[in-house]
């Protein structure tokens, strides 16, 4: 996968996961930050977002910037936050 892939892959699943990610509760901001995709002031700055919807938001603005091989820590951070179902979407896979 090119470096621009997974901006494409937010893009086309954008509405999906602003509705579906769990970022407060699951400790997926936490896991990216401890698998260093996002810096303190990154975490802290989506940590503090009140609407669900918009911490989503700026979480995937930020993933948007990223490298792929940080997207893919993103990935596997879902998996181990309990988010498996979307990680499976994005990707295509099969539930």
């Amino acid at each position: 996968m090119a470096d621009v892939d997974h901006v494409r892959t937010i893009q086309d699943h954008y509405v999906f996961l602003v509705d579906s990610l769990d970022a407060k509760y699951s400790g997926l901001v936490g896991e990216l930050y401890g698998a260093d995709v996002l810096s303190k002031e990154e975490s802290e700055s989506v940590s503090c977002e009140v609407l669900s919807f918009r911490r989503n938001e700026k979480l995937l603005s930020m993933l948007s910037r990223k490298t792929m091989r940080q997207f893919d820590k993103f990935l596997d951070a879902l998996d181990s936050t309990g988010q498996q179902h979307i990680r499976n979407r994005i990707a295509g896979r099969q539930s």
